[in-house]
C-alpha cells in the first residue's frame, strides 16, 4: 500500500491508516527493532536521509530509535513514543528519543475511580468532554495529556511529582 501510494503528495486520513495497519510491532520490543533493522537493510543509503518514526509507544521507540541510530548512512531521525517510561525520559534527555506522549496516571486513576463511584451509584460519570463518532457525540472523561520533549521534561515530569531529579543523569 505505502508503495503505491509513495509519489501521491497529500494521503487521506483513510490512506494514512491503511498504511500504519500494515506495520505492526505486537508491542515488541525485539519485533520493533527487527523491523527497523530490516528496513534499513532493504533501504539504500540515499534514501535514508532523514527518517520519522511514530513508534505505538516508549519501549519500541527506544528499540527503534537503536536501530536508526545504529546506521550510518542516517542523517538524523526523529522519534515518538507515549507513555513517559523512565527509560525513555533518559533517552529523551540523552537526544536520542524526540518525544514521548505522557498521560498522568495518577489523574487516569482518579477519574476511574470517580466513574466507578459514580456507576456503582447508578449515576453517569460526570463527562468532561465529548468525542464524536460519526452520529453523535459520545460523552466521555478526558483526561490532560502532554506532550513530553527535552524542553519541557523537568517541568511535565519532575515538578510534578511524577519523578524525581535522581532517577535521571543530565536533566537540566
Amino acid at each position: 500500500e505505502a508503495i503505491a501510494l509513495k509519489d501521491k503528495p497529500k494521503l487521506t486520513r483513510e490512506e494514512m491508516a491503511k498504511i500504519i495497519g500494515q506495520v505492526t510491532t505486537n508491542w515488541d520490543f525485539n519485533t520493533a527493532k527487527n523491523l527497523a533493522e530490516a528496513n534499513l537493510t532493504a533501504t539504500q543509503a540515499a534514501d535514508k536521509g532523514d527518517v520519522f518514526i511514530l513508534a505505538p509507544n516508549d519501549g519500541t521507540a527506544r528499540a527503534i530509535a537503536d536501530a536508526f541510530a545504529a546506521d550510518k548512512d542516517v542523517k538524523s531521525y526523529v522519534v515518538t513514543g507515549q507513555d513517559a517510561e523512565k527509560a525513555s525520559v533518559q533517552y529523551i534527555i540523552d537526544g536520542k528519543q524526540s518525544m514521548t506522549v505522557f498521560k498522568d496516571v495518577r489523574t487516569l486513576v482518579d477519574d476511574a475511580i470517580k466513574a466507578a463511584i459514580a456507576l456503582l451509584q447508578n449515576q453517569a460519570p460526570a463527562a468532561k468532554g465529548a468525542y464524536n463518532n460519526g452520529k453523535v457525540d459520545v460523552p466521555a472523561i478526558q483526561s490532560p495529556v502532554v506532550t513530553v520533549d527535552k524542553a519541557n521534561v523537568k517541568a511535565a515530569l519532575i515538578d510534578s511529582g511524577y519523578y524525581q531529579a535522581s532517577d535521571f543523569t543530565g536533566l537540566q
